[in-house]
């Protein structure tokens, strides 16, 4: 629909508009509030690419069954797209940030030494190379899982899609942990432009980008209680008590299922019952997916970065490129 009139650009009756404000970052990206109040749109106006309304009833356009994983695909590419963005916007911090303390001197006990050494900064280094890494070879293995349905045109699978939301919040989750932690190492470092952690900011948006990270892990909880209603409470409590690296999910799921019951229908019941123990099993979603990717590496490992340089940042840009490529790619289909 047209917003506003062809000559003078006023605003067509109905219509408000109103700018969000300056943030503190991603200004090139224009939030806006829109509101229509009494605007009515013909019939002929309405999406109709999946469904339509056909004398006065609604049908569908397409073979395939309705649901988010087809009519949302951008958004499976779009999550791995900032999941990738946020782990390796981290790890140019940290090696930008490694390669400042190199340089700067600082008073040791044995006389003059650099910041880098300093054990509680050469910790954090360590810790968020292994973890980075860690979790950027977790976001290749459900990628190469995603890229072959692209390359397929198949949908994926729901396991797939639930690798795809714990990549989401589990990078964004790292990168942020990672970032807080070298933050509180670097002294007035980390309070000058141009040093990258102007910019933490981006990993919030991150967070809420796409489908907010904490919608997408009661999404997860929600389909586990799912499964465990479809199996019924004999195989829930079963699955429960056998030993696996599955046992905790189960049990948290079967936990959760069991404690809600008595809920029935009444929410501020179910809310309190849900903020005791529902984060849990997105946790034991999230646990399980890692430690199947864990199993994979094992048998079939990814090439590791070993990229401790800002001079060899190249594949990072690479690897972000080609992932937003994807995403405007899909977002066409």
């Amino acid at each position: 629909m047209n917003l506003r009139n062809g000559e003078g650009g006023e605003l067509l009756p109905g219509i408000r508009i109103d700018d969000m404000g300056t943030k503190t970052v991603a200004n090139d990206l224009d939030n806006a509030r829109v509101w229509f109040d009494q605007v009515r749109l013909p019939k002929d106006a309405l999406l109709n690419k999946f469904a339509d309304i056909k004398d006065d009833k609604y049908v569908q356009t397409t073979d395939e069954k309705m649901r988010i994983e087809v009519i949302g695909q951008r958004l499976l590419t779009g999550r791995m797209a900032i999941a990738e963005a946020a782990l390796l916007s981290a790890r140019v911090l940290t090696m930008k940030t490694e390669e400042y303390a190199k340089t700067k001197v600082c008073n040791g006990i044995n006389g003059e030494t650099t910041l880098a050494s300093m054990p509680q900064l050469a910790s954090v280094f360590e810790e968020s190379y292994q973890q980075l890494d860690d979790q950027i070879a977790f976001t290749a293995g459900v990628e190469e899982r995603l890229n072959e349905c692209l390359r397929t045109g198949s949908i994926p699978d729901a396991d797939l899609v639930d690798a795809i939301s714990v990549c989401k919040v589990r990078a964004i989750d790292v990168a942020i942990q990672r970032s807080h932690a070298l933050r509180q190492e670097v002294g007035s470092y980390a309070l000058m432009h141009h040093t990258g952690f102007e910019l933490m900011d981006m990993f919030l948006c991150c967070k809420f980008a796409e489908g907010d990270s904490r919608i997408l892990q009661m999404k997860l909880m929600r389909d586990r209680l799912k499964q465990v209603k479809k199996d019924g409470a004999g195989k829930a409590l079963l699955d429960a008590i056998m030993p696996g690296e599955d046992r905790a999910e189960n049990m948290a799921a079967l936990s959760l299922a069991r404690k809600l019951a008595p809920a029935g229908r009444d929410l501020e019941k179910m809310a309190a019952l849900m903020d005791e123990v529902g984060t849990r099993v997105g946790t034991r979603v999230g646990t399980r997916h890692a430690h199947a990717l864990a199993l994979t590496l094992t048998l079939n490992p990814f090439p590791s970065t070993g990229v401790r340089s800002t001079t060899s940042l190249t594949w990072s840009l690479i690897v972000t490129s080609v992932m937003v490529s994807v995403h405007h790619s899909w977002s066409r289909l």
